[in-house]
């Protein structure tokens, strides 16, 4: 009788590694808030009013803007924050991201400036 429920216990606890295993990032993966994205193409970073985001196996993020515009981006070009109770804003990590002669576009009003040193 003990062996067998050894046997069974040995067998439960493979059969849940295994699944758990087989699964991708849906087990471990966390629920995050961002509110912007900031999409950076050389010199030059769009600042994106996010109202949903998606990111896929690989390193595509979807993005779906306030007015329901949909963005397929890269991770690699594209940085997600949440700038509402920092003291970062996304302005700043733009510039950071963009240097001294870039230029930031806001997608959603359009407002668009270089940045000088």
């Amino acid at each position: 009788m003990n062996k067998k429920k050894v046997i069974t216990l040995a067998l439960i606890a493979t059969l849940a590694t295994a699944t758990l295993t087989g699964c991708n990032k849906d087990v471990w993966d966390f629920k995050y808030t961002f509110n912007k994205a900031i999409i950076v193409n050389g010199d030059t970073a769009t600042i994106v009013e996010i109202d949903k985001w998606t990111d896929y196996d690989g390193e595509q993020l979807q993005i779906i803007t306030k007015d329901g515009t949909i963005i397929v981006t890269s991770s690699f070009d594209t940085k997600l924050i949440n700038d509402k109770d920092g003291n970062i804003k996304a302005e700043d990590i733009a510039r950071a991201l963009v240097g001294d002669e870039g230029e930031i576009t806001y997608l959603d009003t359009g407002k668009k400036f270089t940045l000088t040193p």
